[in-house]
């Protein structure tokens, strides 16, 4: 019966890659809409595939929207999908639908604080649903899965998922780097015009080095549960893929990603006191690494046969050292020019915002979010604000746009996160994820908007949902140990 069940579930991902990739295709967007449909039907059926659909799709939407936009719709249809089904499969126990965790009701009231400032500040309905649903979308993936039956074979087919798209964006990862941005990329992606800095990454199919990066790094802790639950050739397997996916990690040249990373494996170490855990791990680094080298070789044979025309007029002093760029992070001139351009620039005009507005901000959709992109924002020009700036900061965002209140908000929901967290924290084989997650949060979102990363929010609202499962001891005989 599991065999066919695998079979089954395998036959369904087949089926939804294969609609996709005639979907790309042909491009035509009315025949993306109808397969949208298809697969949201599936997801309807049964809500564990429609899970596992999600994982392909997470990890590669950028691509996906680049060469048909009709499956922009794609993500946000099967998520609603998968939350009717979990309002029909409750339909006569109401109540549970409307139990909440206090992270939650925390979470709702950030949401509603921005709301009502942005309202208040006279931002455009467009823009504030736009952020709205870069905040809430993937919050209904714990909503879901927090109402799902966990089985252990679920788990286990979540992260050969997981661990399987990993392996094919890390191979895509190599073909990027050694063709310099040449081939298996869209045109309009090809023809990007980047600083040599960001020309030296890997961007995949997420469209962006530090979003890649760190899905990969969450694929490798799950990818860790399956070396523990298989023996033989198939470990063998993982670990050269757990190897493909750590060296693309370093070809993404992510310094957010490597101090989240940094900062976790203190805390690992502190909280278990054991090195042990952690020898297969650094193993595979330096072997990541060695082959890092061998990439990078490569990409550079190919760069001075095909690609060097296209630089010849590239200023010199930008073609530095590649490892320059961790090494020039806290470098004297990064810092000027942040001070006049960049974050430490707008950090200073978050304080700015924060002072005239110091109770609830002045909302959502005003300050260098998914949204304000878009639609720009109406304190732009009060403020002398440049109108494609990003936060690249979710605190100072939260400052500008919260003000007390949301951050109050925002700290109630961590502390209510962490309390179950702190518990799970070691002697389960998802501890090192979870704390993971929790650095990442934490330590990320001093150099991202990390509640609108869709890749990470995606695995960071599941993991919870299924930690909180294990905290509440309501998953009758799941392995978790």
């Amino acid at each position: 019966m599991t065999m066919k069940l695998l079979q089954r579930d395998l036959y369904v991902l087949l089926l939804s890659v294969l609609l996709v990739s005639i979907g790309l295709v042909i491009a035509d967007s009315k025949l993306a809409i109808v397969i949208t449909l298809i697969l949201a039907i599936l997801a309807f059926r049964a809500k564990h595939q429609g899970i596992l659909i999600l994982v392909l799709v997470v990890a590669t939407r950028p691509f996906l929207i680049e060469l048909n936009p009709g499956f922009k719709i794609l993500g946000d249809l099967l998520i609603l999908a998968l939350l009717v089904r979990t309002f029909y499969d409750y339909r006569h126990d109401i109540k549970k639908l409307f139990t909440f965790h206090p992270f939650e009701l925390a979470f709702f009231a950030f949401c509603i604080v921005g709301t009502i400032s942005a309202l208040i500040t006279g931002v455009g309905m467009g823009a504030l649903i736009t952020q709205l649903r870069a905040y809430l979308l993937f919050y209904l993936i714990f909503y879901i899965v927090v109402r799902m039956e966990i089985t252990e074979e679920l788990i286990r087919k979540f992260a050969l998922t997981t661990f399987s798209i990993a392996v094919v964006l890390s191979l895509h990862g190599f073909v990027e780097k050694i063709s310099n941005k040449t081939v298996l990329m869209p045109e309009a992606w090809e023809n990007w015009y980047l600083s040599w800095t960001n020309y030296i990454r890997v961007y995949g199919l997420l469209k962006g080095p530090n979003e890649l990066s760190l899905f990969l790094l969450i694929s490798f802790f799950i990818s860790l549960y399956l070396v523990k639950k298989y023996q033989g050739k198939i470990r063998i397997f993982l670990y050269v893929g757990l190897t493909l996916i750590g060296t693309t990690i370093l070809l993404t040249y992510s310094r957010g990603s490597l101090l989240s990373l940094i900062v976790f494996l203190v805390v690992y170490v502190f909280i278990n006191r054991k090195i042990k855990p952690l020898v297969p791990i650094v193993l595979i680094t330096l072997i990541s690494y060695g082959l890092f080298f061998v990439i990078d070789q490569v990409s550079s044979v190919y760069y001075d046969a095909y690609v060097a025309e296209k630089w010849e007029n590239t200023n010199e002093q930008n073609k530095t050292d590649e490892q320059g760029r961790y090494k020039d992070t806290f470098s004297k001139d990064t810092l000027e020019q942040s001070s006049e351009s960049g974050r430490i620039y707008y950090v200073q005009k978050a304080v700015e915002i924060f002072k005239d507005h110091p109770i609830m901000g002045t909302g959502f959709a005003t300050f260098g979010g998914s949204a304000t992109l878009k639609y720009s924002s109406p304190i732009y020009e009060d403020y002398d604000i440049n109108r494609n700036f990003y936060s690249d900061n979710q605190y100072i965002l939260i400052l500008a746009e919260t003000g007390i209140l949301g951050i109050l908000m925002v700290a109630l929901t961590a502390i209510f996160l962490l309390t179950y967290t702190w518990k799970l924290r070691k002697g389960y084989y998802f501890s090192p994820l979870l704390l993971f997650l929790m650095v990442t949060i934490v330590m990320g979102s001093m150099v991202y908007n990390i509640l609108e990363n869709d890749s990470f929010m995606f695995y960071f609202f599941a993991v919870m949902a299924f930690a909180y499962r294990v905290y509440k001891k309501d998953i009758v005989g799941l392995d978790t140990k």
